[in-house]
């Protein structure tokens, strides 16, 4: 019996095990393109460091750094004074002639808070949340980057074949124009038959350099968001490679995204930094009308006058030390309206967190949606690339023995070079939908690539 339980209670506990895997292992079974495009990983490594979208992050996080630095100075001692030197000749009615005098002053004082009701330790800790929040944009910021990066580069894959299929076509129409000049020249065909193949020629000849500048300033586009120098033509792979997809990953997941408690995604995580901030500072202002204690230690150097004889200086040397109390008892009531306020921007956050869960949950349960659309199109043209590839292998066959003309075989690696255009497009589609899906719920693994420290 003891034997059975145990077994009942493993059996009812293996689906809570299975739900609950962590979502890396989920995601290292999604297809994404840098796992099996190791020219395109290189060049997420390189954006880190080269690309000038993340310097200017970079220099985001400093900035933020130093802000931090300076709220957490409220709450350390402030060191300061004056010293002065200098020599002097005095003249005196009681006394004759000019007298040389040496005459040095100083005061340092050092100044720290002891009780300001939480003020200054707020002020730090909003010096804190806000470089915790540059650190979540300058990653999110890289994430948008690769992304970018991402589309650009399977769309410069695409972009070298389709120059290839234009160059092709556009030789295969030359040479139908070289022939049907041929023929022109022994009259076996009119003008009038000939112009539509000068003019399909011309067109050609058109879209084929377009196309070359295209994908010479998609080439150009890459290299100035990585950072680096363009990328030549023999660093650029021929193909995009086909995606697997296994819909219930996605699905675990999306449940395992909509069933915390928090989202993780980056909007929600600085929303709900920003409302922490917020009740900070509404703390900060109730503080306005209470008295504020600090310590003062200093010492210091100056003259005066003991006697009736102002003239008769004396040198006095110094050391104090006590607290200084301060207090607002009265601002015309504006502590209670910055207090009001406060209430009412609390409110606004909350309201503006409310719809952005909202908004996060719905964009999430889309995202695998489309995913999925993108998934099943893929899938077609993937189908339709493998008829192309077996229709072209069937006239060639067809070509060797003399069934058919050199001009169809031609034609069909035209359409095949048409099928492979849409196979790739489908596939960039599913890829990049499913890096917007990893990025929704904060779960993209090319955040990896940044330092450990951000």
């Amino acid at each position: 019996m003891p034997r059975i339980m145990k077994s009942l209670r493993l059996a009812l506990l293996l689906p809570l095990l299975c739900l609950t895997r962590s979502v890396a292992d989920e995601v290292a079974q999604l297809a994404l393109p840098e796992r099996f495009l190791p020219g395109l990983e290189q060049l997420l490594r390189a954006a880190v460091q080269q690309s000038p979208q993340m310097l200017n992050r970079a220099l985001d996080l400093e900035i933020a750094e130093n802000n931090r630095i300076a709220a957490r100075a409220n709450l350390l001692p402030n060191v300061g004074g004056w010293a002065n030197y200098y020599e002097a000749k005095d003249a005196r009615a009681d006394l004759p002639g000019r007298l040389d005098v040496t005459k040095i002053g100083y005061n340092f004082t050092l100044n720290q808070p002891l009780f300001f009701w939480g003020e200054r330790r707020n002020s730090a800790r909003m010096g804190e949340i806000q470089a915790a929040i540059a650190q979540g944009q300058y990653r999110d910021g890289y994430r948008f980057l690769a992304q970018s990066l991402r589309s650009d580069y399977l769309r410069l894959i695409i972009q070298k074949k389709t120059v290839e299929r234009a160059v092709y076509n556009l030789n295969f129409l030359q040479r139908q124009l070289q022939q049907s000049e041929e023929r022109l020249a022994k009259k076996d065909i009119s003008e009038l038959q000939i112009a539509a193949i000068r003019l399909a020629a011309e067109q050609a000849q058109i879209a084929t350099e377009q196309v070359q500048y295209d994908y010479e300033m998609l080439k150009a586009s890459v290299a100035r968001m990585a950072g680096r120098p363009p990328l030549q033509d023999e660093e650029i792979p021929a193909a995009v490679p086909a995606a697997g997809y296994d819909t219930t990953a996605f699905e675990r997941l999306l449940a395992s995204y909509l069933g915390q408690k928090e989202l993780p995604s980056v909007e929600a995580i600085t929303a709900r930094k920003l409302m922490e901030n917020q009740q900070l500072s509404y703390a900060n202002v109730k503080t306005r009308l209470l008295p504020k204690f600090s310590l003062s230690l200093g010492a210091s150097q100056d003259e005066q006058s003991y006697t009736l004889n102002v003239g008769q200086k004396y040198r006095v040397n110094s050391l104090f030390g006590g607290f200084t109390a301060t207090w607002t008892i009265f601002d015309g009531l504006a502590a209670q309206a910055a207090t009001r306020n406060e209430l009412a921007r609390r409110r606004q956050m909350q309201n503006d967190y409310q719809q952005l869960t909202e908004r996060l949950t719905q964009q999430a349960q889309t995202q695998v949606k489309l995913v999925n659309f993108a998934a099943r199109r893929m899938v077609i043209s993937d189908r339709g690339l493998t008829a192309s590839e077996n229709t072209l292998k069937a006239r060639e066959d067809d070509f060797k023995r003399g069934a058919v003309s050199d001009a169809d075989v031609s034609q069909a690696r035209l359409a095949l070079y048409d099928a492979e255009i849409a196979a790739y497009y489908g596939r960039m589609d599913f890829l990049s939908r499913t890096g917007d899906f990893l990025g929704t719920i904060a779960g993209d693994p090319v955040t990896a690539y940044l330092p450990a420290s951000r």
